[in-house]
C-alpha cells in the first residue's frame, strides 16, 4: 500500500471534525502521513464584504488564529492515532486551493466533510465538496457520519470501466468486507419488441446479459485478488446502488468518477454525481487519473 499522504480539509466546523477523524483513522490504517489543511477565504473574493476593512490584516489575523487551532488539533491527532501530521494553510477559493495543495504534495486521497461552510459562505460559493470533485483528479472521500471505527462494509459500484478497478481496490483497502454491484440497464422494451423480439427472446436476452456481467465481475475480482460478494441487478443504477447499500447497511460506497460516458476529466459521471449527493453513508469517488493504490 502506498505511503502517499492523505489531505484533509478543515474549517473547524462539526462536519470538518468528522472528516478529520476519519482521515486520521485511514492514515493510521494505511501508514500514511496526514496533511491537515485550512483554507482562508479572502474577503476580496466577495464584492462588498471587504469594504472599509484592511484585507491583509484580516487575512493575517485569520492565519494566526487558525495556526493555533491547527497546532492543537495536530497534536491531538498524533497522540491519539500515532500518525505524523503536517499543518498547512492557504488563502483562496477552498476547492481550488485544496486540489492544488493535494496535487503538489502527491496526495492520492482528499477527505472532506459533506458540509462545513457557514450559511453565508454556502450561499456565496456553494458546496466545497461538490466543487472539489470536479477539480481534483485523485480520490475524494466525502464524510457524512462521525467515525467510531474503520469501515465495516464497503459497496463498490462496478461498470467495468477502468475506474472500476480503482473502486474495488480502494474498497478492499479500506473496509473489512466488500460487496460489488453492477447494474444492467432496463432497456427500452417497446423498441426491442418493435425490432422483432418476443417475450421468449426478451427473457433470453436478459439472461445472456446477466451471464456476461457475472463472468466479467468474476474475472475482475480474480484479476485483483479481491474477495467480495457480487451482485448483478437490473434497473436505474443510482437507485439500485443506494438500495443495496441501505439493505447491507454499508458505511461506505465507492464509485468510479467517469464510467463509460466519455466525459471530460473535470466532469463527474451522472451515476457518481447522484450517489455522492444522495447516499446516507460516506462516499468515495475514485478515478484512474489519481491512481488506484
Amino acid at each position: 500500500m502506498t505511503s502517499a499522504p492523505i489531505v484533509v480539509a478543515t474549517d473547524f466546523s462539526p462536519a470538518a471534525d468528522r472528516a478529520v477523524r476519519r482521515a486520521a483513522m485511514i492514515a493510521a490504517q494505511l501508514g500514511s502521513q496526514l496533511h491537515l489543511l485550512h483554507v482562508i477565504r479572502p474577503l476580496d473574493l466577495y464584492p462588498g464584504l471587504a469594504e472599509g476593512l484592511d484585507v491583509a490584516a484580516y487575512n493575517n489575523a485569520g492565519q494566526r488564529a487558525a495556526a493555533s487551532r491547527l497546532a492543537s488539533l495536530a497534536g491531538n491527532l498524533e497522540s491519539r492515532y500515532d500518525i505524523r501530521v503536517v499543518e498547512a494553510q492557504r488563502i483562496g477559493r477552498p476547492h481550488t486551493e485544496i486540489a492544488d495543495y493535494a496535487e503538489k504534495n502527491g496526495a492520492v486521497l482528499v477527505v472532506t466533510g459533506a458540509r462545513g461552510e457557514t450559511s453565508l459562505h454556502r450561499v456565496l460559493i456553494g458546496s466545497v465538496a461538490w466543487r472539489l470533485l470536479r477539480v481534483f483528479k485523485g480520490a475524494v472521500l466525502i464524510v457524512r457520519h462521525t467515525p467510531v471505527a474503520g469501515y465495516r462494509n464497503a459497496l463498490a459500484a462496478i461498470d467495468f470501466s477502468p475506474d472500476s478497478r480503482a473502486a474495488l481496490t480502494w474498497a478492499a483497502h479500506l473496509a473489512a468486507e466488500v460487496q460489488a454491484i453492477h447494474v444492467l440497464p432496463d432497456g427500452d422494451e417497446t423498441l426491442l419488441r418493435e425490432a422483432g423480439m418476443d417475450n421468449a427472446a426478451l427473457r433470453q436476452r436478459a439472461k445472456d446479459m446477466n451471464t456476461i456481467a457475472d463472468n466479467l465481475m468474476r474475472n475482475l475480482l480474480e484479476s485483483l485478488s479481491i474477495q467480495a460478494y457480487s451482485h448483478i441487478e437490473t434497473g436505474y443504477a443510482p437507485e439500485m446502488i443506494l438500495e443495496r447499500a441501505a439493505n447491507w447497511h454499508s458505511d461506505l460506497i465507492v464509485v468510479g468518477r467517469h464510467g463509460h460516458g466519455g466525459l471530460e476529466e473535470y466532469l463527474l459521471g451522472s451515476v457518481s454525481k447522484d450517489i455522492a449527493q444522495e447516499a446516507d453513508c460516506d462516499v468515495l469517488v475514485v478515478g484512474i487519473a489519481g491512481g488506484s493504490q
